[in-house]
């Protein structure tokens, strides 16, 4: 729902900017009144996601001790996701300042934000050696190495900034050429800078 909402309000906005700079036999809107629509439909898209990826996370089991008979190992494997953000409903009044005289905007966005978003519901089997004498892996053995694949994921994210950093590049670059392009199209140069987290 929220992905059709964008474009709309995206497009009231540009609106909006074009009246701002419009020089007609019309009666001229306030300016300030203008910025501040402006402000308050952007504010209001909240979370716009930029950036996402899927890392795929393996788990095991491994149960072949001397005093049991036959192998009984497993490995399965299951995606995780990420995706980088920037929360709009963050945004100040004065992380907008327009320039008439230049035809230019310097926007100061939220800083971009990560966070993981789910993970698939099934795991894929991708090795199995279960000994004649020994019984299969069941659905509760499963879920316990899926949650102890999950732990490690989490834990390596934090630990690990390099899928985070990776992520925010790629959002921060689309960011950047997407509010480019919309003031753009308006006769608007965008400055977009980010705020540090």
């Amino acid at each position: 729902m929220k992905k059709h909402i964008i474009p709309f309000l995206l497009g009231a906005i540009m609106t909006l900017v074009a009246s701002c700079g419009k020089q007609d036999a019309e009666p001229k809107k306030d300016p300030t009144a203008i910025r501040t629509e402006i402000y308050q439909e952007l504010k209001s898209v909240d979370k716009l996601v930029f950036a996402s990826m899927s890392i795929t996370k393996t788990a095991k089991l491994e149960d072949s001790e001397w005093y049991k008979v036959g192998k009984r190992i497993a490995v399965y494997s299951y995606d995780s996701h990420l995706r980088a953000y920037v929360d709009l409903s963050e945004l100040q009044p004065d992380d907008l300042a327009f320039d008439d005289d230049t035809k230019s905007v310097r926007l100061t966005l939220p800083p971009i934000r990560t966070e993981v978003t789910g993970r698939d519901m099934e795991m894929h089997k991708e090795y199995e050696n279960i000994g004649l004498l020994r019984s299969e892996i069941d659905s509760k053995e499963r879920a316990a190495m899926k949650e102890q694949a999950n732990s490690s994921f989490r834990s390596e994210v934090e630990e690990n900034p390099r899928f985070r950093d990776k992520l925010r590049a790629t959002a921060e670059r689309k960011a950047r050429s997407y509010f480019e392009t919309l003031f753009a199209e308006n006769g608007y140069t965008a400055i977009v800078e980010f705020k540090k987290p």
